[in-house]
């Protein structure tokens, strides 16, 4: 007998607990490491030294969140709002996620070789790229489903905003890179969560 295939809507509970999890686990993380100006110092710092398991297993239950969202997308949308390439950018993202978690940068006290310092960081551009590729993607199609027509707005430009904000950390560097960095996730937080939540209530197609 066939186990029972989760519906959008669970999915989309998951989606939404595992991203208060991540927000929670980085918030504690941060707060119990005092060596660190959290308006300077970058999250992957937090993936190295103490506590620094809990935050890797909250950036393991992101990654799984987004891979989530992709399957249950595709199962509660309708053929018009779908992107093929939507759900294998999350898929891609949050397996490129977790590599950034395994493979921690070098922060101060920590050093990392230079093989796991370059995968960590084509590993982390890859997953902000990915995502927020698939974000704007997905945001600019959810007008033509019902369902999702009331947020589709606050989720495009939430989308616009992350993506926008990417750049501006990459290219103005005179930016804290901790502060600008927590922004620019916390963008991309929100619109993880908005749709995790609206997913709560989403026909199955």
């Amino acid at each position: 007998m066939r186990p029972p295939v989760p519906t959008p809507a669970r999915l989309g509970t998951l989606v939404f607990g595992l991203v208060l999890v991540f927000c929670a686990s980085a918030v504690a993380v941060q707060a119990a490491r005092p060596e660190y100006d959290w308006w300077q110092a970058p999250l992957s710092f937090y993936l190295a030294g103490p506590n620094s398991a809990w935050l890797q297993a909250a950036y393991y239950g992101l990654a799984l969140a987004t891979v989530l969202l992709a399957a249950a997308l595709q199962r509660s949308l309708v053929a018009s709002a779908r992107y093929i390439l939507v759900p294998v950018l999350l898929v891609g993202g949050g397996l490129a996620l977790a590599v950034t978690a395994t493979w921690p940068g070098a922060s101060p006290g920590y050093p990392a070789s230079d093989a796991g310092a370059f995968i960590h960081g084509v590993s982390a551009i890859a997953a902000f790229l990915l995502v927020g590729t698939a974000m704007l993607l997905q945001s600019a199609s959810l007008h033509r489903d019902p369902h999702w027509r009331a947020v589709a707005r606050p989720l495009l430009v939430l989308a616009a905003l992350a993506f926008a904000g990417l750049w501006l950390h990459a290219l103005w560097k005179a930016l804290p890179r901790g502060g600008s960095q927590k922004v620019v996730i916390a963008l991309y937080l929100a619109w993880l969560g908005l749709a995790g939540w609206h997913l709560r209530r989403a026909p199955r197609r």
